[in-house]
């Protein structure tokens, strides 16, 4: 292999590797003491990325784009959140989870490096990036499917009806189905491409939007006409891209249609023999699905390709189209005012939160609801009298939602208030928000430059992608997820690098102590995503051992947990259990206190506390400490005769 070829080998490695990644959970690791396939491939992706990183910055030492404003901005604002995370441990209300939420920034910001240094020697980044994160898509897409086509085979028993494996969050699933739309659509509209690229976009976009409708997600919906929009507006060859989408929307709808519209399909927590025959339907259905996708797109070729589709032309036609639509609506309205003023309602109690919750069926892709996000968004807000500068720490909102809520079902307990702006206000204050600034502002700084240049339209690809990330994450929580967030920041450092090509002038090459700089947070990153995850190993090894009866080696493993992540509460909670097994009254109330100590925010901890005392004066007083960290907390409330 040429030394020349060794970063496009570098980059193909690093997209199976988020492949790997996004079927395994997207990466996701909520910080709860529990040892998940999400929190495991976190890790492997930092060990894998921290290096690669360092080689990748020794290797592009000398590229104008590595110490560029934009570069320097975007660079400076997402490290600097993944260390003031890391800082927020000191005041966090949960400091296990501050220290996760760094290590997951901490990946982003490596992701971003990345993006910046390979694109920036490898040759037509922006549409080798788009093309091979479709690509990389493709077994997550598959797999999801395929858990709902052959349930027994790739699927388990009680799975909602919305489709989320292998990630298992279907917004999530929905937006990594979106990721794939602008490389699919390059590489049928790219100068040179066969009529054999167009059949197979067209049966690729059938595909994608099939898993994206079956997962309901709205979210996701919106991301993808962002992309469109994107896309279609600034890549040439939009007859073709054009082509495709219709090919590929059509194509979608005999599936789509049998699968919100099927029983077995859409009911929540069935076994998987339940689904079986549905599947089977849904299968044959997606197949020849494809198949018309193929006729469709060739024939929509046929029909389009006479023409050039301008954008001057594509807007006059969404203009028509819009001012069609207008007149309808006045017309529709002067001639049934009850039903238009009904309709209207509906909606507006949707939006104010007061039409009763959003089922998860597919009724909720016609409806406004925000599905109690309001709620959440003003939780948020309210915190922020607390510690308006630095925040209630990284990753504290479940805390502060149990304190600021107003409903008291425990169902509707999150652990981020959907909504990124308000995550990072909330848990890193105005410093916080002004270093997310800092990195968005340095994307956007490069679009404008990369334009201003005469950057090749190409750039569409990177930017509909981070795109689509940013508008879903004030949606949803998709910052927390690995997968995507690293997708996100890998299309921006391309966008960056897009925008000052080329060599530094002589002399002018990044300093070899910076490089060396690279080195030195390589093993420090892979520690600080090691310590907790090897502690949450030996939690889950504890509660199999309480499971079977074994309190000493539960007790062996909580030591050692929380030896090693002394922020978490989880060994400590542990330790009550393994003391409560041995019927060890002093040393349950002895691991109960120490979780107090070590999160004095925490209700869990107090709760275990006031158990553990019992009907005492003590055992009151614990109780009090939980109600003013969870004033609806029923239990708390029950013991202490509290009403209204």
């Amino acid at each position: 292999m040429r030394r020349s070829d060794a970063p496009v080998v570098v980059g193909i490695l690093l997209l199976v590797g988020w492949a790997m990644l996004t079927c395994a959970n997207g990466g996701i690791d909520l910080g709860d003491g529990l040892a998940t396939r999400g929190a495991t491939a976190a890790l492997f992706a930092t060990v894998f990325a921290a290096p690669v990183a360092a080689w990748a910055v020794m290797r592009a030492h000398d590229r104008a784009a590595l110490q560029s404003g934009p570069s320097l901005l975007a660079m400076g604002g997402l490290f600097g959140l993944a260390l003031f995370s890391g800082i927020s441990i000191a005041w966090a209300l949960a400091p296990d989870t501050a220290w996760t939420e760094a290590n997951h920034t901490a990946l982003a910001f490596l992701a971003l490096v990345l993006g910046i240094t390979l694109g920036s020697i490898i040759p037509h980044a922006p549409e080798r990036f788009a093309m091979g994160l479709a690509l990389a898509t493709a077994p997550v897409i598959a797999w999801a499917l395929l858990a709902r086509c052959l349930p027994t085979v790739f699927g388990s028993d009680y799975e909602p009806s919305r489709l989320q494996a292998p990630i298992g969050y279907w917004n999530a699933l929905a937006l990594v189905a979106v990721m794939a739309v602008p490389g699919i659509l390059w590489w049928a509209g790219r100068r040179g491409s066969t009529t054999t690229d167009l059949l197979v976009s067209s049966g690729a976009l059938a595909v994608v939007f099939t898993a994206l409708m079956l997962t309901y997600s709205r979210g996701g919906l919106l991301a993808l006409i962002l992309v469109l929009v994107i896309v279609l507006w600034m890549v040439p060859g939009r007859v073709r891209m054009l082509s495709v989408l219709i090919g590929g929307a059509i194509g979608a709808l005999l599936p789509v249609i049998y699968g919100l519209t099927t029983d077995a399909l859409t009911d929540d927590a069935l076994i998987a023999a339940d689904r079986s025959d549905a599947g089977l339907g849904l299968l044959w259905r997606i197949t020849l699905g494809v198949a018309l996708a193929l006729l469709v797109g060739w024939l929509a070729l046929r029909l389009l390709g006479g023409g050039r589709l301008t954008r001057r032309r594509a807007g006059v036609v969404a203009l028509v189209i819009a001012g069609l639509a207008v007149v309808g609506a006045i017309g529709y309205t002067a001639a049934k005012p009850d039903e238009v003023g009904g309709w209207i309602s509906t909606r507006a109690s949707e939006i104010a939160g007061t039409s009763g919750g959003l089922a998860n069926n597919p009724g909720r892709l016609g409806s406004l609801d925000t599905n109690q996000r309001i709620e959440w968004w003003k939780e948020a807000v309210a915190s922020l009298g607390e510690q308006p500068i630095i925040g209630e720490g990284a990753g504290s909102f479940s805390l502060v939602h149990l304190r600021e809520r107003t409903n008291p079902e425990d169902r509707l307990n999150v652990r981020q208030p959907h909504n990124l702006v308000l995550e990072v206000l909330s848990g890193l204050g105005i410093i916080g928000l002004a270093l997310l600034a800092a990195l968005v502002a340095g994307v956007a700084w490069a679009v404008v430059r990369a334009r201003h240049r005469g950057a090749p339209p190409s750039i569409a690809l990177p930017l509909a992608i981070a795109a689509a990330f940013l508008l879903q994450s004030q949606l949803d929580w998709t910052w927390t997820v690995p997968a995507l967030t690293t997708a996100a920041m890998a299309a921006g450092g391309i966008l960056i690098a897009s925008a000052t090509p080329g060599p530094v002038a002589p002399g002018k090459q990044l300093p070899r102590a910076a490089i060396a700089g690279g080195w030195v947070l390589v093993p420090i990153l892979i520690i600080s995503t090691l310590m907790p995850w090897w502690s949450q190993q030996d939690v889950a090894a504890g509660n199999a051992a309480v499971a079977a009866g074994q309190p000493g080696v539960a007790d062996s493993n909580a030591s050692e947990a929380a030896a090693l992540n002394p922020f978490s509460i989880q060994p400590w909670l542990l330790k009550a259990r393994a003391a409560a097994l041995r019927g060890d009254t002093v040393a349950l109330r002895e691991a109960a206190r120490m979780a107090t100590e070590v999160q004095p925010d925490n209700p869990e901890g107090w709760t275990v506390l006031a158990l553990a005392l019992g009907d005492t004066r003590a055992g009151r007083a614990a109780w009090e400490h939980v109600l003013a960290l969870n004033p609806l907390d029923a239990r708390a409330r029950a013991v202490l005769g509290v009403t209204g």
